[in-house]
């Protein structure tokens, strides 16, 4: 039997050849990871110092598919632009999120790395100084940003294990028990929304309703448009009473708000039913002169501009609903700093109120409400899913496909 062939990415024997010049060559065979032996050689003024620079090279080596090729020797900080442009499919929100924790949480903890040096003990040690400094939900996101970066490079052959599964950080988010509105809750706040002048100025009750009609996420309800899909078919139809839900508003950087064509999650677009009192609200808003923007856009800014920014909309929604009933802060939403006054105009720096009786609510209680309200009529969690805009892991080949019009129950049981 002939001599079994180098594994790959590594050499033979270093031979010392004497060079005319009074250096020392030093040459070794090195199985490529395209499979070819070649000869890779350093020179140096002695011995030592060629082995050295040979080593060096051996171990920085890369693939002959150019920079971008990953292998064990690529630095973490390589790895980690590599996966960020690669082609996952992410919505805006997702990329830019992955973004920021890879610039600001993985690059300074691994940046400096070969792929080779990355350990399980490694990883452990990183993710727990992470969720110290900057709090579990970063410590959670690096996690997975890690993990995806050595699926790819599992893909490129550079390693054979993933050391984040091994990790053994343990990293609490310490959530909470999921609270939704009861229904008395539900009324009373819809009540709230609706009798303040504030609410109505900024022309959130319509959006509150909307949001526990349909149980869509705050994005989505501002992308929600009167125009037709790409099939010539009505987005919103009121006739038939049903909403495709295909888009949300997202920030994009240097580009501002849009429309991404797209909602959050693939399993996000879907056809669900609307409840009779939310097509009623949308045909009184479209009637009235009032809302008449000459946009498609159903719920646009209040003043100026073509879009709604979530972001905003969900700041404006938490000082009302931190201001609702509460005595603490008289109804403002939030209090003073200085000199144990809660009184606008008294001085000092304004910081939120947390004493109310609304201040638990947010915009994603009212997804919560919805999700609840269906669970107590009995509708199965697949009708539950289908209407929130959630792929179940069981069924991953199917959140691609089969969303269709989701029961006509479940409007009826959000109706009111």
């Amino acid at each position: 039997m002939g001599r079994p062939p180098l594994p790959l990415g590594t050499y033979g024997k270093v031979l010392f050849i004497a060079q005319p010049s009074g250096q020392v060559k030093a040459r070794a065979k090195f199985r490529d990871f395209d499979g070819r032996v070649r000869l890779v050689s350093k020179v140096g003024p002695s011995r030592a110092a060629a082995e050295r620079a040979l080593k060096v090279e051996l171990t920085n080596r890369q693939a002959p598919g150019g920079a971008g090729a990953i292998t064990a020797g690529t630095r973490m900080a390589t790895l980690a632009e590599a996966w960020i442009e690669a082609d996952h499919g992410w919505s805006t929100g997702t990329q830019r999120t992955y973004r920021s924790v890879v610039n600001k949480q993985v690059k300074p903890a691994f940046g400096q790395l070969c792929i080779r040096e990355v350990t399980p003990g490694v990883v452990s040690r990183a993710l727990s100084a992470i969720a110290k400094s900057s709090g579990p939900g970063a410590a959670k996101t690096a996690r997975a940003c890690l993990s995806g970066m050595f699926a790819l490079a599992i893909q490129d052959g550079a390693v054979v294990v993933n050391p984040v599964r091994d990790a053994t950080a343990k990293i609490s988010t310490g959530k909470r028990a999921p609270r939704a509105l009861t229904a008395a809750e539900t009324g009373r706040l819809v009540e709230l929304f609706r009798a303040s002048d504030r609410a109505t100025e900024l022309d959130l009750p319509d959006v509150v309703d909307w949001m526990l009609a349909t149980g869509c996420r705050i994005g989505e309800a501002l992308a929600l448009r009167y125009g037709t899909n790409g099939d010539g078919k009505p987005i919103l139809d009121l006739r038939a009473g049903t909403w495709e839900v295909n888009a949300t508003v997202v920030r994009v950087p240097g580009a501002g708000l849009t429309v991404q064509p797209r909602p959050k999650t693939t399993a996000g677009w879907r056809i669900i039913a609307l409840p009779e009192f939310a097509v009623r609200m949308l045909e009184d808003r479209r009637a009235s002169s009032r809302r008449q923007t000459g946009t498609e856009v159903v719920f646009p800014p209040p003043l100026t501009g073509a879009l709604r920014d979530p972001s905003n909309v969900s700041g404006d929604l938490r000082q009302l609903l931190d201001s609702f009933e509460c005595e603490t802060c008289e109804g403002t939403g939030y209090q003073l700093d200085e000199d144990g006054s809660f009184r606008a105009g008294a001085g000092g720096r304004r910081i939120r109120c947390e004493e109310g009786p609304w201040s638990w609510v947010t915009s994603h209680t009212f997804r919560k409400t919805v999700a609840t309200r269906l669970d107590e009529a009995g509708l199965s969690p697949r009708q539950v899913a289908d209407q929130l805009g959630h792929a179940n892991p069981s069924m991953t080949l199917d959140v691609y496909f089969g969303r269709q019009v989701v029961s006509a129950e479940a409007a009826r049981v959000l109706n009111r």
